[in-house]
């Protein structure tokens, strides 16, 4: 594995390579800067497969340098992993909405690095099934071959604020701390019968309806505290620490009245209509092994019970 570390403390710089030997990952490169790494990632002749980033450096921050790294071709599903603070938990979040998909806090250890790297080669392999769409590339749709997703895909919606990978929602919730996690809620947001939706329509449409939720979600919900995932199946998973929440219903409310009118004013869906499930907001599951798959089957499994209520009151 090919890995580029980006920092501009020289100790951190020196400390590195003899912590990445430890770990037997010799083939490791370092930077002092953001723009001296964007130089050694134009000059490289093979790609790097994993970066680190520090969160805080002069000149351009780790952040600004994750943003500009997922722009560059080939590196739009690479590794990026944060080397930041433990407590600075509202770049973390902005990292992770700029492109990361990891952290490792500082002061860190070889066990750190070790875990941390071989996440992420699990997720360089999985990065080749990842299907990678960019709505704002299906706007000629009469052009365009049709994306080829299925309803149960997890797809990454590329230059959707705040929206990350599944993946990486997961390593984020995974590192939280057990005493911070009633700080944090996570919900799901999900579109009522998605199959029929999915078979009633082309699939451009359906993106374009995937985007408008996505948008509508960060736009109803305090940034810089939220991320979100699409998980298929029209369902997405968010968490977020704002205190400042909306009630669960008045949520749902507020959801749906800004899809109907974007509905209305785009066209979406060609007059098919489309009705959400909120379901209540839940902290994220304590032990920590068990924490991803658990807390995703909550969250999934409160709003299939709200559209269930509602199926049972019409």
């Amino acid at each position: 594995m090919k890995i580029l570390a980006v920092d501009d403390d020289p100790f951190i710089l020196e400390l590195l390579p003899a912590m990445f030997e430890q770990a037997d990952l010799n083939d490791l490169h370092t930077a002092p800067s953001g723009p001296a790494a964007l130089e050694m990632i134009d000059a490289a002749k093979v790609p790097f497969d994993c970066l680190l980033l520090d969160v805080d450096m002069p000149e351009m921050d780790g952040i600004e340098l994750c943003g500009r790294i997922r722009t560059l071709p080939g590196y739009e599903n690479k590794p990026i992993l944060m080397l930041t603070a433990k407590t600075d938990s509202i770049s973390i979040e902005k990292a992770f909405a700029a492109g990361a998909n990891d952290y490792i806090a500082k002061p860190f250890n070889l066990k750190d690095i070790y875990n941390r790297i071989r996440v992420a080669e699990r997720l360089l392999v999985s990065s080749k099934t990842i299907k990678r769409i960019d709505a704002s590339d299906l706007s000629e749709v009469d052009t365009l071959t049709p994306p080829d997703i299925k309803l149960a895909d997890k797809l990454y919606l590329a230059n959707v604020g705040r929206l990350i990978l599944s993946f990486s929602l997961g390593n984020y919730i995974t590192q939280l701390e057990r005493s911070e996690l009633d700080k944090y809620q996570v919900f799901c947001v999900s579109i009522d019968d998605a199959e029929r939706l999915f078979d009633q329509i082309s699939r451009h449409d359906y993106v374009h309806i995937l985007t408008s939720l996505a948008e509508t979600l960060s736009d109803l919900i305090t940034c810089p505290h939220l991320l979100m995932s699409y998980e298929g199946n029209g369902a997405f998973l968010c968490i977020t620490r704002d205190p400042n929440l909306p009630e669960w219903n008045r949520m749902e409310t507020g959801l749906q009245a800004k899809m109907d009118a974007l509905s209305l004013a785009q066209g979406d869906a060609n007059g098919k209509s489309i009705s959400l499930s909120v379901g209540t907001p839940i902290p994220p599951n304590a032990n920590r092994t068990q924490r991803v798959k658990k807390t995703f089957e909550r969250a999934l499994s409160r709003a299939e019970s709200r559209y269930a209520t509602k199926c049972a009151a019409a």
